[in-house]
């Protein structure tokens, strides 16, 4: 079985579940984004794109396989859960209220995902 999050919509919030070997590496289990701060919602086929740099101290990796964490830059953090293949998920939010700038998250399906925040994201 492949290694990827888990996402939940409810009451207006995304709620992402991480699995247990990306929890104990980001020091969480779960990321919460309220719906009102996301602006743009897409699939990037290649993950390493969705990537910023400069990580965090509590940015973990292994290389060619995953990469987990926040990652500070200068319009505010991002917060990724990836794995080193296939695409990636990517939450892009607005107003400086939002708890990270971006998401960038591997999924089993993305696509059907990204449909579903923006579905959730209207109401």
């Amino acid at each position: 079985m492949s290694i990827v999050t888990r996402l939940h919509i409810d009451n207006g919030e995304l709620t992402v579940r991480l699995p247990w070997r990306w929890a104990l590496a980001a020091r969480r289990r779960t990321v919460r984004l309220p719906l009102r701060f996301v602006d743009e919602v897409r699939v990037e086929p290649n993950w390493w794109r969705a990537v910023r740099p400069r990580p965090d101290p509590g940015y973990r990796f292994r290389p060619g396989r995953w990469c987990v964490g926040e990652i500070k830059h200068t319009r505010g953090r991002d917060f990724i859960a990836l794995r080193a293949r296939g695409p990636a998920l990517v939450v892009s939010t607005s107003g400086r209220q939002a708890p990270y700038t971006r998401l960038a998250l591997s999924t089993a399906d993305p696509e059907a995902d990204a449909a579903r925040i923006r579905q959730g994201a209207k109401t």
